[in-house]
């Protein structure tokens, strides 16, 4: 009876030990999730948009980012390159930095082993590293995290690549959301950019690139001051960027590279675009003009898919629809229309922040999606085609002899136009002659050099 009691009073305290150890471990994940949450957010309010809610988070205040950022001013490596990117933006014009404000740049990758190196690029030419968050949707061959170094992967095994723990990436990998498919299950680019942008945690500013772009330093403070001096809420920074060449290419270790964003004053724009055949459809494909660089951001008729930079709100307003698989041509007129509608406008940047690998498809460097089983993918793509003119008003016009019924609807009210402006507005506004037999629309490169397209109207927005 005695050695049973023993037994008893033994089991109770291993039983509050092993209770108490559970409590333990429990306070300290909420701890750490609290404290994720705040930096992530950066003391601002964000929203939950996962589900498609729109339940408002407010994660407290910025003590703990300001706390960072005053450790990363007193850091022994860190603080060199930061200082340097800072001074760069600053003589390029920046007077205020708004380093409370973050950024996510939301980027799809397909087999691109230029996709690690453009991470790293952002974090080591950023003036302030700790508000900028990628929201990465890589489309690989990695069969595991070991197979991480030969498949390229954009984040995973990062570190040995790096001057760690030197470089700003190295302290900052928790900034980075990746989501994987495999090579073979991709749906093309609007479907990787939507499920890029499922990464949106209630950042200030959303910025949609490549996965080969490089960065001018100060990159992150020039792009914010720049839509600062635009004045509108509703704005979208986007062009063709500039170059750089395949000598860049790659990581550089200690962050110090060499390399100058190209800042000439004759630059890429969009002036025109072009009517194209898709199958047994139309839709458009713009083409690369050039103009003198402004000497102020200027609105514009057409929006770049490579690089676009608008406030948050646009992930939630008009989100990429993941229902076009394998849409190219006809990408960035389906989203810009979309956006138009919704009382956003596009605007050329007055200087270059980012730069495009522009090589050709055929280059290891950069697999594209046309060149695998694209007999199959041609006749899918065109079927989301019949999707985008539907939504765009275009289906009586370019596919009345297609059925409605066999065209793709799901959603169509969550990835369809807004109510700020109409798209006939739009297509007069863009000097677009949908009935006629014209292939290119009027170009606008004048009025570009003149100062830019006249305001619309929207309604809802402009008081």
């Amino acid at each position: 009876k005695l050695q049973f009691l023993y037994f008893i009073d033994a089991m109770k305290k291993w039983f509050i030990a092993v209770l108490l150890v559970q409590l333990l471990v429990m306070a300290w994940w909420f701890t750490s999730q609290h404290r994720m949450l705040k930096s992530v957010s950066g003391g601002r309010r964000a929203t939950d948009l996962q589900k498609g809610e729109r339940k408002v988070i407010d994660f407290g205040s910025l003590k703990d980012l300001e706390e960072r950022m005053e450790v990363k001013e007193t850091s022994v490596k860190g603080v060199t390159k930061v200082k340097k990117n800072v001074e760069s933006a600053e003589k390029g014009g920046v007077t205020e930095h708004y380093e409370r404000e973050s950024i996510l740049i939301a980027l799809a990758s397909y087999g691109d082993m230029e996709c690690a190196p453009t991470v790293a690029r952002a974090y080591e030419r950023a003036a302030y590293p700790d508000r900028v968050f990628f929201g990465i949707f890589q489309q690989h061959n990695c069969s595991g995290l070991d197979d991480a170094a030969s498949c390229k992967d954009c984040i995973a095994n990062i570190h040995n690549q790096l001057d760690c723990p030197n470089h700003p990436l190295c302290t900052r990998l928790w900034q980075v959301r990746v989501s994987r498919l495999p090579m073979r299950q991709t749906q093309g680019v609007t479907f990787g950019r939507h499920m890029a942008e499922n990464h949106y945690q209630g950042e200030t500013y959303v910025m949609n690139i490549d996965s080969h772009s490089h960065f001018s330093r100060g990159w992150d403070s020039e792009i914010i001051d720049m839509f600062k001096r635009i004045d509108d809420d509703h704005a979208i920074i986007t062009t063709y960027p500039s170059h750089y060449t395949e000598r860049h290419t790659g990581f550089d270790k200690s962050g110090d590279g060499e390399f100058e964003i190209s800042r000439s004053s004759h630059e890429m724009c969009i002036c025109t675009t072009n009517k194209v055949k898709i199958y047994k459809s139309q839709n458009f494909k713009h083409v690369v003009g050039h103009m003198h660089r402004p000497s102020k951001p200027i609105r514009t008729a057409f929006l770049a898919a490579g690089f676009n930079f608008a406030k948050g709100h646009r992930v939630a307003n008009v989100p990429y629809d993941p229902y076009t698989p394998f849409l190219f041509d006809g990408e960035e007129m389906s989203f810009a229309v979309r956006a138009w509608t919704h009382g956003y406008d596009f605007y050329h940047p007055d200087k270059s922040v980012v730069a495009h690998l522009y090589i050709t498809s055929g280059s290891k460097l950069r697999p594209v999606f046309w060149t695998d089983k694209w007999n199959e993918r041609y006749v899918i793509q065109w079927k989301s085609t019949l999707r985008v003119n539907y939504i765009l008003g275009l289906h009586d016009i370019f596919d009345k002899v297609v059925p409605e019924s066999e065209i793709d609807l799901r959603e169509i009210q969550k990835y369809g136009l807004g109510t700020a402006r109409t798209t006939d507005q739009y297509w007069t506004w863009a000097g677009i002659d949908l009935q006629g037999d014209e292939k290119s629309s009027k170009s606008l490169c004048g009025i570009y050099q003149s100062g830019g397209m006249p305001p619309v109207p929207r309604k809802g927005i402009d008081i």
